[in-house]
């Protein structure tokens, strides 16, 4: 949007915007006028390469970016949770993200451009702005209604295809008309649990996003979290070089806790990609091999012991429990295809009310032949993983830590480790190996996490 960037560089004196019209400054004849008028010339444009890698966006979005550089080859993820929904262009996206990696690799499916893309068209409201179409979570209660009478533009019908995701905001489906309407009950889908990233807040090691997104669904659930951990494994490197893939520049981990009123009700945790994926027993990959992209996502499923199927392709693209619902690119050509035609499901083998879904996963050039060893930690009380030197450990059941816990880290994770502990109520905490200190500090209430070197070994961590 050239036109946005000149006018918002030159009003605000904003050189990093300068910098982003300047490289593909507008050629439309009807805005020739408009900067004569309004461009600040004197104004010189500068590379990003000196921000930093993180930024929060919190109330009403609570979303995070967080991103290895600002080159073109740097990984970048998307994570949001989402607080309050306002309608019209927004999407029933709660707890999606998309990773990008020398070309997008887990993606935000569907167009809105095209012979069915426009409000109220069939792939509009029945894929593309639903909760089906993103990197998020279904719940599928088969008898739910999703009635949708009050969304905008013609082609109305009284309910939209059950997806099994979020719920329509409002009465049917209505856009937020005021103030007080978006901070009522019925537009309130989320809330960020805890946010934070560090040690060095310039380039972050790790960047760390938790939200509850349980009022974005009906009450067909009773509980539904979701934790993002994205590792930048490129500041220092991989903190064991013998580890094989030291090319992998970072790790996005999601760990999810979901409480379904009815076991019954069939839980799928959603990945979208513009290639056909390659499936396996609890793992996945996703590659870029066409129009000049190289990049690879590798996932290794850790919980639950489930299904990992693959949905797409002719006739399947945009497909939605038994009905797919194409939109041809009619008016805007997408010769990339980056609205994509496949997705991963991974569902529980067997049904029941609670379900944690664990997932780790690592990009890579699609060259890359063997991907970092991943080991998932379990104990009574928290659950995690261990990848690239790196250590990851959330409450169970996605609450907080209050009292003392235990945890191990094995001998495969490497001979020393960078440990990144979430889920800490507020207050000092304290962790010992054999009875001795080892790492401490103070979690506060906004992030609750604590971060420190350590080794294999067996640790406590206690509040005092």
């Amino acid at each position: 949007y050239s036109q946005t960037a000149m006018l918002a560089s030159s009003y605000y004196k904003d050189p990093y915007i300068a910098y982003e019209y300047e490289r593909k400054p507008s050629t439309e004849p009807h805005m020739l006028m408009l900067e004569l008028l309004w461009r600040d010339f004197d104004l010189k444009g500068k590379e990003p390469s000196d921000l930093p890698l993180t930024r929060y966006s919190g109330t009403p979005y609570g979303w995070m970016i967080a991103r290895t550089g600002w080159g073109k080859n740097s990984a970048v993820a998307e994570m949001k949770i989402n607080e309050q929904f306002y309608g019209n262009h927004q999407h029933m996206d709660g707890g999606s993200f998309q990773i990008y990696y020398r070309g997008p690799l887990a993606i935000d499916s569907g167009s809105y451009q095209g012979a069915s893309g426009g409000y109220n068209s069939p792939h509009n409201k029945n894929y593309f702005k639903r909760t089906i179409a993103h990197n998020s979570l279904l719940i599928y209660d088969p008898s739910e209604k999703f009635a949708c009478w009050n969304y905008g533009g013609a082609g109305k019908t009284e309910f939209a295809t059950n997806d099994g995701g979020q719920r329509m905001p409002g009465d049917r489906w209505d856009t937020c008309r005021s103030f007080e309407d978006l901070l009522s009950e019925s537009y309130t889908v989320g809330k960020t649990l805890a946010h934070g990233f560090g040690p060095d807040k310039h380039t972050p090691e790790y960047t760390y996003l938790k939200g509850d997104i349980t009022k974005a669904y009906t009450s067909k659930v009773d509980d539904v979290r979701r934790s993002f951990v994205f590792l930048n494994l490129e500041p220092g490197g991989n903190a064991d070089k013998n580890l094989v893939g030291a090319e992998i520049p970072a790790v996005l981990i999601v760990y999810d806790h979901v409480v379904s009123a009815d076991p019954s009700f069939k839980k799928y945790w959603l990945l979208h990609s513009i290639e056909e994926p390659k499936t396996g027993l609890q793992e996945f990959t996703v590659s870029r091999t066409k129009d000049g992209d190289t990049g690879k996502l590798h996932c290794s499923v850790l919980l639950p012991d489930a299904n990992v199927v693959k949905i797409g392709g002719p006739g399947k693209e945009f497909w939605v429990f038994g009905e797919n619902y194409p939109n041809a690119a009619t008016t805007r050509p997408d010769p990339c295809n980056e609205r994509g035609e496949w997705r991963v499901e991974v569902t529980p083998k067997s049904p029941a009310e609670e379900d944690c879904f664990l997932n780790v996963m690592q990009v890579a050039d699609n060259s890359c032949e063997h991907m970092l060893p991943v080991v998932r930690i379990d104990s009574d009380k928290a659950v995690g993983a261990a990848v690239g030197g790196r250590v990851v450990m959330f409450c169970r059941d996605s609450r907080q830590f209050t009292e003392e816990f235990a945890f191990e880290i094995p001998k495969s994770a490497g001979r020393k480790v960078k440990v990144l502990l979430t889920d800490l109520a507020e207050g000092e905490w304290t962790v010992t190996r054999s009875g001795r200190k080892v790492a401490g500090g103070m979690a506060s209430a906004e992030e609750g996490t604590l971060y420190f070197d350590a080794a294999p070994g067996s640790y406590t961590v206690a509040r005092k």
